[in-house]
């Protein structure tokens, strides 16, 4: 049995017709996820709040680091790894970096008289 057609344009028009099928599928399950999500935080309806005590002693201010951790996570994907295996990513004491650049300040103090 040969081909059924061999028309180019009939041919063409038929995997256009399939591929943009699939795609308006994938589009509508797409969207039927995003409603269905579970991972989806609820969102609480606000309590109506307390009388305010007297204030405790201020905390210190929170560091943003989503840079920084965004660039741990960069790093991480260029040696070939993903960001989910990134178990944790915590903030060291500063003592061994500031102690570095004071050494390197001096050698180059040094160097330049």
């Amino acid at each position: 049995m040969g081909p059924v057609t061999t028309n180019p344009w009939l041919i063409a028009f038929i995997n256009m017709t399939i591929v943009f099928g699939v795609l308006i599928a994938l589009g509508i399950l797409m969207s039927l996820i995003q409603v269905i999500d579970p991972t989806k935080k609820k969102v609480a309806k606000p309590a109506t709040p307390a009388p305010a005590a007297a204030p405790a002693a201020v905390a210190a201010p929170v560091k943003d680091d989503s840079e920084v951790i965004a660039v741990i996570a960069a790093a991480v994907a260029a040696l070939g790894y993903s960001s989910e295996q990134i178990a944790c990513v915590r903030r060291l004491p500063n003592t061994g970096w500031t102690a570095n650049a004071h050494i390197e300040a001096i050698s180059v103090r040094k160097e330049c008289f």
